[in-house]
């Protein structure tokens, strides 16, 4: 049927059958929508001003599915709900209206009244674009997105699934039993993440996986409440962190490594030199700063030549272990040592007094004992020379300078015979005495 625009018909008859039947002479100027009356003859009788760019559409051709249920109605007679999206207009929106038609056979007229549904259309559409967003997100994402319900059970899981489950194996079950044991290399959360009542951000959990290994997950979620505050689960998502927390360790391993490396010597374990010396520098510092005193000791061996040349080097190897494990168990655990060359060593007794020095030098010549019973040759016997001095207390004093005290009172040691022990007077006393 090919329609018109006419925004009124005038022929008395035909005017007073429509509001016979109709009346719409009165609803459609007043009606708050689109308000159009159709016949089957004359196409377009009376529409108000709201309904002006949907009979502009309709006689353009533009919306051929709705000529075609305005035809079947009026031919059937049965009412019809439609809606319709209106081509964009000049500010470039489009326009969504849903339609009510109500055919009367009687008179072979058609009532069409429409209300603007664009607002809902947008609202639907953006619902719909935010949830298909998600479900991509989800989908695509390596974490697994989860909420869980008042009892602790999963009552949603991203469909890929998670710790080798598939979500419908993980929907319903406990999250609980999912948890490693509580043990030194996996400790449990201080907060179950899959209980929470406050968000959660980036708690590390430990979960058994379906083929029984322990994974590492960071999880963050925020708790569920209804209208009321209400309490009903929780919801996250959980990334599975296992390979990076492993490789973080893995660096942490071998940087501790390397700085045990470069600060130890390789054959005893004992700070090398420079380790040493930088040590040695603050507790310098700071023993002058709060009055306290510190021994530093110097000691060699004698006769590890001997060794060396009799029993080769091999054996002059294992004597410098030995010592280093004499020094180590003689040694508290604020205390330092140091091989800082050959057969020499270096002592450090944090707030120490004379009394201490002198009882770490016997230690250590009654282990030198045991030593030359092990690696000694005859005629040489392997022992102790060892000189002992204190921090200043008057004035800050350089290592180079403690050190070179201690390696003076150590030759006077020697000067005396083998195998003894010189313990230098405080330094800001002003005179050194034999021990």
């Amino acid at each position: 049927m090919e329609r018109c625009v006419v925004v009124e018909k005038t022929e008395a008859g035909k005017g007073q059958a429509v509001a016979s039947a109709f009346a719409p002479e009165a609803l459609i100027p007043t009606f708050p929508g689109p308000a159009v009356l159709f016949d089957a003859q004359d196409g377009v009788v009376q529409a108000n001003a709201a309904a002006a760019p949907l009979v502009s559409v309709l006689a353009d051709g533009k919306l051929p599915a709705l000529s075609a249920t305005i035809d079947a109605a009026l031919k059937d007679g049965k009412p019809r709900q439609e809606r319709v999206d209106l081509p964009p207009g000049p500010p470039g929106n489009a326009a969504a209206l849903q339609l009510t038609l109500l055919p009367d056979a009687a008179t072979g007229q058609l009532l069409l009244l429409g209300r603007d549904a664009t607002l809902e259309r947008n609202l639907i559409q953006a619902l719909m674009q935010s949830r298909q967003l998600f479900k991509d997100l989800v989908t695509c994402s390596t974490d697994f997105a989860w909420e869980t319900k008042p009892d602790g059970r999963f009552g949603f899981v991203s469909p890929r699934g998670a710790l080798g489950y598939t979500a419908r194996e993980l929907e319903g079950s406990d999250a609980r039993a999912l948890a490693a044991p509580d043990e030194p290399e996996t400790p449990a959360p201080s907060v179950w993440p899959f209980a929470a009542k406050t968000p959660l951000e980036a708690i590390e959990v430990f979960l058994r996986r379906k083929d029984g290994s322990i994974g590492c997950f960071e999880v963050s979620c925020l708790p569920v409440r209804d209208a009321s505050g209400q309490w009903l689960g929780a919801r996250g998502v959980a990334r599975d962190v296992t390979e990076a927390r492993e490789r973080v360790d893995a660096l942490r391993r071998a940087h501790k490594k390397l700085n045990k490396l470069a600060n130890t010597d390789g054959l005893t374990g004992l700070l090398n030199r420079r380790a040493f010396l930088a040590e040695l520098e603050k507790r310098l510092a700071r023993h002058l700063r709060n009055k306290l005193r510190g021994t530093l000791i110097y000691f060699d061996l004698d006769n590890f030549k001997k060794v060396n040349d009799v029993r080769g080097h091999q054996a002059g190897d294992d004597v410098l272990k030995a010592v280093a494990e004499i020094v180590q168990r003689t040694l508290r655990v604020v205390d330092l040592a140091s091989r800082i060359g050959g057969d020499e060593f270096l002592i450090w007794l944090e707030e120490s007094n004379r009394g201490a020095a002198e009882s770490i030098a016997h230690r250590l010549h009654e282990a030198a004992a045991e030593l030359d019973r092990q690696y000694g040759v005859e005629g040489f016997p392997l022992g102790f020379s060892i000189g002992a001095v204190f921090s200043r207390l008057d004035r800050l004093e350089t290592t180079e300078a403690l050190i070179s005290r201690a390696d003076e009172a150590m030759y006077t040691a020697k000067k005396g015979g083998k195998g003894r022990s010189f313990i230098a007077d405080l330094p800001d006393a002003g005179s050194e005495a034999a021990a």
